[in-house]
């Protein structure tokens, strides 16, 4: 029996990327944890010492997922930026977070195959996609007072458009070239089909562009009118 690493912050990390490459690549089915076990130069019992099960580890790799996913859609940035600046930089980020992870891309899809079973028993995905969604709530409120957005937008609304235009493009590009006879792998392809979702998501969040313009120069009136 393989000895218990004197590393085992070290040891859990390369079980977790061995084990997302096996589920993403056969799914929950398919994946043998003697078959990653060994691969990681374990027993199969020092497996089961980190992750108690083959469910328990499938449900940390969704984790581990949804965490790589969720620094690659950091807020600093976006925070810090005017509110269309912003959400243009939420949906690139939502976007080349999927094109540089197909595997998070394979892992929902066996997820959803599941109808969420696995994830349901995760303790944190919530805490996981709670910044997300303040980051976004506090884009569209900050537009919404700068008379740039529509008041009243809900965070889950939008990010549910702005997640599903970047994430079907990619699950399902090979089906979609073929039957539409058009390359989605290229570069260009790429670039255009996220300025289009850009520009989707933005003519719904954004008032009329009379609307806006017209509150601007009230609010500029407003600051140079003596009181």
């Amino acid at each position: 029996m393989a000895r218990r690493s004197s590393d085992p912050a070290r040891v859990r990390e390369k079980i977790l990327k061995l084990a997302i490459e096996e589920f993403a690549r056969i799914g929950f089915e398919g994946a043998r944890v003697d078959r990653i076990a060994e691969r990681c130069g374990l027993s199969k019992n020092m497996l089961y010492y980190y992750f108690k099960s083959k469910e328990g580890l499938f449900v940390a790799a969704l984790e581990r997922m949804y965490e790589d996913f969720r620094n690659q859609q950091s807020d600093l940035s976006v925070r810090a930026s005017d509110p269309v600046l912003a959400l243009k930089q939420l949906i690139e980020h939502t976007f080349v977070a999927l094109e540089s992870n197909p595997n998070a891309i394979r892992l929902l899809n066996e997820e959803n195959k599941h109808r969420g079973k696995y994830i349901r028993k995760s303790k944190r995905i919530r805490e996981l996609y709670n910044p997300l969604v303040e980051t976004l709530s506090f884009i569209l409120e900050r537009g919404s007072r700068d008379g740039i957005f529509r008041s009243g937008l809900d965070p889950a609304v939008v990010y549910l458009t702005l997640s599903s235009l970047c994430y079907h493009y990619l699950s399902n590009q090979y089906t979609l070239e073929n039957a539409l006879n058009k390359d989605l792998s290229s570069a260009s392809s790429r670039e255009h089909w996220l300025k289009h979702v850009t520009d989707l998501v933005l003519q719904y969040c954004v008032l009329d562009p009379g609307v806006a313009l017209e509150r601007k120069s009230n609010a500029k009136v407003l600051a140079v009118t003596p009181g």
